[in-house]
């Protein structure tokens, strides 16, 4: 294999969590008095963290928002998220079997998202056990993507270097990432963003089944 670890982002990558993020999103907004938003809109929203959502959330509102309403919200939108985590989320087709062929390659496997690092852990643990070797969501002191922080602080762990890495995402921040973080990526198109909006924001690899992962990577 061309790699010795594969590096993934969760939303949109490992993970459909669109209907539990709108779920839970409009959960908390029926808390704060405000009309609900549809999955093509939370789409938008998604792959900067939940602070960043929250905001792009409350601005798709007509009027300013205060910096009260967004705090309650963010209160809102954690406590009810993290009690149904599980809910309306489920891997990829063929995501488990592309991971178990990297597995069997003798590649290391690990997970670096956006978003917060407790639901992260949860859902990785439920759905993908035993299966990575590092596994880090957002946490308080540390950077989040596109900064190389999250990045760097994976390769450390495992001690492995950057031109041995490859980055997995959905997103332009997973291509940023990827970038400042000096390693190769692979975009893909089964998540929250287009093969043209891929291509157009710098993707040099696309890959449209998660099957097809283990050939880019060779």
């Amino acid at each position: 294999m061309r790699y010795k670890l594969a590096c993934f982002d969760l939303d949109g990558t490992l993970l459909n969590t669109l209907g539990g993020l709108t779920r839970s999103l409009n959960a908390a907004r029926r808390m704060n008095n405000l009309a609900p938003q549809t999955e093509e809109q939370v789409t938008t929203f998604i792959n900067n963290g939940v602070v960043k959502m929250i905001e792009r959330s409350l601005a798709a509102d007509p009027g300013d928002y205060s910096s009260e309403l967004k705090e309650r919200f963010l209160k809102d939108f954690a406590a009810y998220y993290n009690s149904h985590v599980l809910e309306e989320t489920r891997p990829y087709n063929g995501m488990m079997e592309a991971l178990m062929r990297l597995k069997a390659d003798g590649m290391k496997l690990a997970c670096i998202t956006n978003k917060n690092d407790e639901p992260a852990q949860k859902l990785i643990k439920h759905f993908f056990p035993d299966i990575f070797d590092y596994v880090k969501g957002s946490v308080e002191g540390v950077e989040r993507k596109p900064s190389p922080e999250p990045i760097e602080k994976c390769l450390y762990s495992l001690g492995i270097e950057n031109s041995d890495t490859v980055y997995v995402g959905d997103t332009e921040v997973d291509i940023m990432t990827a970038v400042n973080s000096g390693i190769d990526s692979i975009s893909c198109t089964w998540g929250y963003r287009s093969r043209r909006f891929l291509v157009e924001n710098g993707a040099l690899f696309i890959c449209t089944e998660p099957v097809d992962l283990r050939n880019l990577m060779r």
